[in-house]
């Protein structure tokens, strides 16, 4: 969508300033004029790195996930690999290191598929989804210091059964997955 066909719906940004800096984001606040009434309002935006994640298939057509403690939820969560693209790196570099760390699984090459918003009411920054085939168990594991990770190999036949059961409930995997079942001739 281009901006001048929608002028009437863009917010003036009016001043900008950091609230908050934490390790992996940073909240800043924006004082906007409504278009419609005129008012300023403030709003919290969350600035981020921009995120990564890899869909990691074997020959055997079997993708690799990795099972997880998330603190926001305090649960479990199934979900791809991926994380933050490290400052300095493109986000294929950080997708492949991600990859291997998490899993110790290597990919002979990755191929973009997209990338999204992951929540644009409130967060800056890009997920980029890559896909990796005939990925091979010859990396070396080496989680963050905050993670702690259970590898799970499943058919990529079961991988929609998957999200549809509740065992993958991460917002942002079942995007990725979407992107993985509209770029691909999987069913």
């Amino acid at each position: 969508m281009n901006k001048s066909s929608h002028d009437h719906l863009y917010w003036d940004l009016m001043g900008s300033r950091e609230d908050r800096q934490y390790n992996l984001f940073s909240v800043e606040i924006d004082t906007c004029k409504s278009p419609r009434t005129g008012l300023l309002h403030e709003f919290q935006i969350l600035k981020s790195p921009d995120w990564v994640t890899v869909i990691a298939l074997t020959q055997k057509q079997e993708v690799v996930l990795v099972n997880q403690f998330r603190h926001g939820t305090r649960e479990m969560s199934l979900e791809l690999p991926g994380g933050l693209v490290k400052e300095g790196q493109t986000p294929f570099k950080s997708a492949s290191e991600e990859l291997e760390e998490e899993t110790g699984f290597l990919a002979p090459s990755l191929k973009l598929l997209g990338w999204m918003h992951p929540l644009p009411a409130l967060f800056t920054n890009k997920f980029y989804v890559f896909l990796a085939e005939n990925v091979v168990p010859a990396g070396k594991l080496n989680p963050d210091e905050t993670e702690e990770l259970e590898t799970i190999i499943i058919p990529e036949e079961d991988l929609k059964d998957y999200v549809r059961n509740g065992k993958i409930t991460c917002g942002i995997m079942i995007a990725a997955l979407g992107l993985f079942y509209s770029f691909t001739d999987k069913k």
